[in-house]
């Protein structure tokens, strides 16, 4: 099946998108039938990104939170009976990203990244950590795709695996769960708990939510919202999602995968201890709701 890519660009982190934009149409094959959306939330000058022929601009009348946009990208990939495959726009893709994403199509995937494993280079001319910015990069293209190579080559074929924390940063949604499962919650805010919440949603239905081992990005993390918001919109940001989290659904969850701490006699009295040290949280998840 062939499929929607979806970008969303914001003034916030618009100088990313050129370099994100780069890297993916140098290292990843479109099939003719594929599809490019980039949505400009907040009227960014596109002019040199128009190079791109596969691109398909998208203008929101007003900024769109996170969701919005994800829901955005649905509408494309169910429209046209696709896999969706979303994209923030502060990443860096690498050699043979995609043929990992493109093989799993009964899960949500997404690729592993420098918030997971972090490296660095010889000589240490690169240093993949948590968060990054751009210099920290400095356009190590060939450093970056020595370490994936390196990274690769340290694990079996084809291995999957989860964590507590599993942000929709790029992800694919393939065709038949975005139609079990549907859209994002619009309900959180500007962004936070809509994709934990989709993870949950899915998983109900019987799909996790799964890390690829083989596919590997550099993810500069937060561009969009880290260091352009004051304390004061970060924690009314943080307090609306997870009010709105625990009224969906409920104190457990709501300890386990977004306040994440103070959990464990959650574990014990549930009996699902050894389903968490296994990183089985598809099948906790499903334990858990009742």
């Amino acid at each position: 099946m062939s499929n929607t890519f979806a970008m969303v660009t914001l003034k916030s982190s618009h100088f990313y998108t050129s370099y994100a934009l780069q890297s993916f149409f140098k290292h990843t094959k479109m099939e003719e039938n594929d599809q490019f959306f980039l949505i400009d939330n907040d009227n960014n000058d596109l002019e040199n990104l128009l190079v791109y022929k596969k691109i398909n601009i998208v203008k929101n009348n007003k900024p769109f939170s996170f969701a919005e946009n994800v829901n955005q990208g649905i509408n494309f990939a169910k429209k046209n009976k696709k896999n969706l495959i979303f994209l923030t726009n502060d990443l860096v893709f690498t050699e043979d990203w995609i043929k990992p994403v493109l093989l799993n199509s009964s899960c949500i995937s997404i690729p592993s990244n420098n918030q997971i494993f972090q490296y660095q280079s010889n000589f240490e001319n690169l240093k993949l950590k948590m968060t990054m910015d751009f210099n920290d990069f400095n356009e190590n293209y060939d450093l970056l795709n020595d370490i994936v190579k390196k990274h690769k080559k340290k694990f079996n074929s084809n291995q999957k695996f989860q964590t507590l924390l599993m942000p929709f940063s790029c992800f694919k949604i393939p065709y038949d769960i975005l139609n079990q499962v549907g859209y994002l919650d619009t309900t959180y805010g500007t962004g936070g708990g809509e994709d934990v919440d989709y993870r949950i949603r899915s998983a109900i239905k019987g799909y996790d939510v799964n890390f690829l081992i083989d596919s590997y990005l550099l993810h500069f993390h937060g561009k969009s919202t880290w260091g352009i918001e004051t304390r004061e919109q970060t924690e009314e940001r943080n307090k609306k999602y997870k009010d709105v989290f625990l009224k969906k659904w409920g104190h457990d969850m709501t300890q386990i995968f977004i306040l994440r701490k103070d959990f464990e006699s959650i574990l014990k009295k549930e009996n699902l201890e050894d389903l968490f040290k296994k990183g089985k949280f598809g099948e906790l998840i499903r334990k858990l709701y009742k």
